[in-house]
């Protein structure tokens, strides 16, 4: 029984460490639940507090009748040791302590098991927030232009809600009907749905894409944050440098540049200059169109072919905030010097590798951008004269047909309409009056730029690093699509997803608990030691039940010094409480003998008596009430002891 008990106490508290173990870091909506998980780890420690506490008593109870045979003890204190695991004064009685301290010791084992199981294990689990951590390959949001490239707008893709998807532009065709020999569509203008994307963009005036509410939701796959990385192939602006400084118009020369550094200030008015318009697709495509812009008459050749991007020429300057001199001659109208810029941006099919971060509610982004090719690689022609011939770029090979490519045309339709979104916010001036003489300096908008963050909202002047604000404000406005997902190029992609989630979880520390069980353990399997040593040396095992204790007290002297007081009332004669008794064999005593077969007398009777008439038990010896061996045992003939 005792081996029995240690050994389930164990199985118990390991039950325990497997529950909290697999209800570590585990989240759980349903209160009642969470409940029901307390209270079985609460039962398991229950359990093992009385496994561990019954081997703990089993050997207390073998050790007391040791400290009986060993020591001659007050009957208090005899009394104190019977119910030492219900009564904690033997705690406070010197004559316990100093007696019987390995039973003393034992019983507050015992007393301290349920503070270390049932108080202190069940703390090991506990609530908390935890940051849960890992990474999963999703489904993300992605963009892919080439699904323009075999979309037909007269048979929309639908969603599985019955939308339908959004293309960016809108076609003309030759032949609605599709009957013709030769029909074709062709390329009208960007499509509501693109127009709409690209003011939000322009008007949010963040500097970071438009996205939909649940972004962070659909991109990490669920409630988490997260960071991917993720890539597309799109349209994109590769931005050059041209001029800096004043007078810094060599190069624009060379390149047909439509304006140079004259025209900004200090030496212009103008403190923003473009021309983003050479070499556009025209629109209309033919004066006289009929139904679905199909031209009446002969179709010109030249309809709907891509022959060129328009270039990007942008001028600004940048006040530098340097004094001028007062000898300066810029000096009569500007107390700063300004320093103009002029760079040209040529469209490129672009290689977009993203990193999101989403976090919150909030997200951010760092692109890189890989420029592959223009997307109609072709060139204006310059003349002798300086001047540039921007209706028939060069090569004509270069051209991109309705006719021929249709897929391919299509793309390049797509990249045109993201472009041309692009230059409706670009396209105009600002002029900036002097300083001095009159002053104060204001500036003149006549341009959608102003609306947007590639200017200051304070000073409604370009803003320093205006070119690569541009590049990225054309990115943002194609990530802006995310916030359209009818939009036919927002796609998905497969992307390893980086996440992370703090939530409300069970927290398992199997430190804490393994604390609370090592004591135990170990202080238990010691007394199961010292128990199994006991009997050892005893030869036999004790109980402490009715039985045990009445054949234990059956003493003459005992008879005589308790009358009066066998009610077993309280209060209990003071007297009879201070009188020792040792647990031992009676010297003399008047009982029966019992004579075996073998014609033996028995050797005695072990009872409680005090000191003086009582001598040591000896192990092996058969004495009156224990077991013999099978050969020994008694057969029932008696004769009367006389003094």
């Amino acid at each position: 029984m005792m081996v029995a008990s240690f050994l389930v106490g164990i199985c118990l508290a390991l039950s325990q460490h497997l529950l909290y173990a697999n209800l570590h870091h585990k989240s759980m909506d349903d209160e009642g639940e969470k409940v029901r998980m307390v209270l079985y780890g609460r039962a398991f420690a229950y359990f093992s507090k009385i496994a561990f506490g019954g081997c703990c008593i089993l050997v207390f109870r073998q050790r007391i009748w040791r400290t009986f045979r060993s020591s001659a003890l007050s009957v208090l204190s005899i009394d104190q040791l019977f119910l030492a695991t219900e009564d904690p004064s033997l705690f406070v009685n010197w004559e316990t302590i100093s007696n019987a301290p390995l039973a003393v010791a034992m019983a507050l084992v015992i007393w301290l098991i349920p503070l270390a199981t049932i108080i202190f294990s069940p703390g090991a689990l506990s609530f908390g927030w935890y940051q849960e951590t890992g990474s999963a390959n999703i489904s993300v949001p992605n963009l892919n232009f080439s699904m323009e490239s075999y979309a037909d707008w007269r048979t929309p893709i639908q969603m599985a809600d019955g939308t339908k998807k959004r293309q960016l532009m809108f076609y003309n065709t030759t032949d609605m009907k599709q009957e013709e020999e030769g029909w074709f569509d062709y390329f009208d203008q960007p499509s509501s749905d693109l127009t709409r994307v690209s003011l939000m963009t322009a008007y949010s005036l963040v500097d970071h894409p438009l996205n939909r509410p649940d972004a962070r939701i659909k991109s990490c796959g669920g409630n988490y944050n997260c960071t991917y990385t993720a890539s597309f192939v799109g349209p994109g602006y590769k931005c050059e440098m041209v001029a800096n400084g004043p007078e810094d118009d060599a190069k624009l020369a060379e390149l047909g540049a439509p304006f140079n550094t004259s025209e900004l200030i200090p030496r212009g008015q103008h403190v923003y200059l473009s021309d983003v318009d050479k070499g556009e697709y025209n629109k209309p495509q033919y004066d006289q169109l009929g139904e679905g812009g199909k031209p009446n008459g002969t179709i010109p050749d030249g309809l709907g072919v891509f022959k060129a991007e328009p270039v990007l020429w942008i001028g600004y300057s940048i006040n530098s905030t340097v004094k001028l001199a007062p000898d300066d001659p810029l000096a009569k109208n500007w107390t700063a010097r300004y320093d103009p810029h002029i760079f040209r941006c040529i469209h490129y099919e672009t290689k977009y590798t993203i990193k999101y971060n989403y976090t919150d509610f909030a997200f951010t982004m760092e692109t890189e951008y890989e420029y592959l090719s223009p997307i109609v690689d072709t060139n204006f022609t310059l003349s002798d004269n300086g001047t540039v011939d921007y209706n028939n770029p060069s090569p004509a090979a270069n051209y991109v047909s309705p006719r021929t490519d249709v897929p391919r045309y299509k793309k390049v339709a797509a990249y045109h309409a993201m472009g041309q979104s692009l230059r409706e916010f670009l396209r105009g001036k600002i002029e900036l009056t002097p300083e001095l003489p009159k002053g104060p300096s204001f500036a003149r908008v006549d341009s959608e730029i102003a609306q947007t963050t590639l200017v200051s909202n304070m000073t409604s002047t370009p803003t320093e690093d205006l070119p690569d604000k541009l590049q990225r404000f054309y990115g943002d406005m194609l990530l802006s699509l995310f916030s359209a997902p009818k939009m036919l190029v927002v796609s998905e992609t497969m992307a390893e997803v980086q996440r992370s989630r703090f939530q409300s979880t069970f927290i398992y520390s199997p430190a804490k608990l393994w604390g609370c069980y090592a004591p135990v353990i170990f202080f238990t399997l010691i007394i199961l030691l010292m128990g199994a040593w006991t009997i050892h040396q005893d030869g036999t095992t004790f109980s402490v039940g009715f039985s045990r204790i009445m054949v234990t007290t059956r003493n003459q002297t005992l008879d005589d010094i308790s009358r009066g007081a066998c009610l077993g009332n309280d209060p209990f004669p003071m007297e009879l409480m201070h009188t020792k008794l040792q647990f031992g064999v009676l010297n003399d005593y008047g009982e029966l003998e019992y004579i075996g077969q073998d014609g033996l007398q028995g050797v005695g009777h072990c009872a409680f008596g005090v000191p003086s008439e009582v001598s040591f038990i000896q192990r092996g010896v058969p004495y009156a009430g224990l077991r013999r061996r099978p050969e020994r045992r008694i057969t029932g003939v008696q004769k009367e002891k006389t003094d």
